[in-house]
């Protein structure tokens, strides 16, 4: 149980529903839900009476909410008497990311938390999300950036930001003057695609699948574990790919590369940072998640 558990407890009592929570929070509903899960398993009571657009406090909820709001003046308190008087942060922090969040997402946050924690020292390790999942799961990482949730008892994750997948070609491309194409059209499309362990490429699988097209059924031009080489390739005009839009924001505004539509096909999923669930964390991932989730 950590106070970040305790803050969901709190917002969702307030809001009425899960739904309402999540909004408040900047998280997904699922990530409340597991929140109030985790608090219902640490006391042994459930806390919310569930209905199908309320959740309403149980009597074992009621006392806690009121517990817990105590708690949270007291944190103020402490915090306003020692404000100014806190020693400096630190230790050593080891992040392991998908490759995708550690192109665009992760460097501004690390420099941003560089800002506020000097003293921390920061490693990243890039893989993919099962093997940053992993890593967390081992021991190996303090907490992990991916693009899925992890679907390992321990671990829990928390959404952090939205990242749109979209078709991409080169400016010098047969299709680079066209705005959309459908998803039967897309079948006749050279592609880079991304390697086994890819979060980003069984999103664009299950959209395209959602829209009748299967992976077996696109011309594979490459495969590659690579956002780089995949990028390269397309800016050259060899072929086109699904490239997360964050990743290539800049090379969309250049016009190096072209952003197709899909016909309905809207690839999207969030990242997530991952923790372990019965790990103390040490300071610096401490200072590291109240810093993301103040941005």
């Amino acid at each position: 149980m950590e106070l970040r558990h305790l803050k969901t407890f709190v917002t969702t009592a307030e809001a009425g529903n899960f739904t309402r929570a999540a909004e408040r929070l900047d998280v997904t509903q699922a990530a409340v839900s597991q929140h109030i899960a985790v608090l219902e398993a640490h006391y042994g009571q459930v806390l919310f009476e569930r209905g199908s657009r309320t959740a309403t406090l149980t009597e074992a909820g009621d006392r806690l909410l009121e517990t817990v709001r105590e708690v949270f003046e007291l944190l103020e308190a402490a915090d306003e008497q020692i404000a100014g008087n806190r020693t400096a942060v630190t230790g050593r922090l080891r992040i392991a990311s998908s490759t995708v969040p550690a192109e665009w997402w992760l460097p501004e946050v690390v420099a941003g938390f560089r800002g506020a924690c000097p003293d921390v020292h920061e490693t990243v390790t890039v893989s993919n999300s099962r093997t940053a999942s992993a890593a967390v799961a081992s021991g190996d990482a303090d907490v992990g950036v991916v693009g899925e949730l992890p679907g390992d008892d321990r671990l829990v994750a928390r959404a952090v930001a939205e990242d749109e997948l979209v078709l991409v070609v080169g400016r010098d491309h047969p299709l680079a003057e066209i705005e959309r194409i459908s998803a039967g059209e897309l079948m006749t499309l050279p592609l880079v695609v991304r390697g086994n362990g890819s979060a980003s490429q069984r999103c664009v699988d299950e959209a395209l699948e959602a829209a009748g097209v299967h992976r077996d059924e696109l011309v594979t031009w490459m495969e590659t574990n690579s956002v780089d080489a995949t990028r390269s390739a397309v800016t050259r005009g060899l072929a086109a790919a699904f490239l997360s839009k964050g990743a290539v924001v800049d090379d969309l505004d250049s016009g190096r590369l072209k952003h197709i539509r899909v016909g309905r096909v809207r690839p999207r999923r969030q990242l997530y940072l991952v923790t372990a669930v019965d790990r103390v964390a040490g300071t610096p991932l401490r200072e590291f998640l109240e810093f993301v989730e103040s941005l």
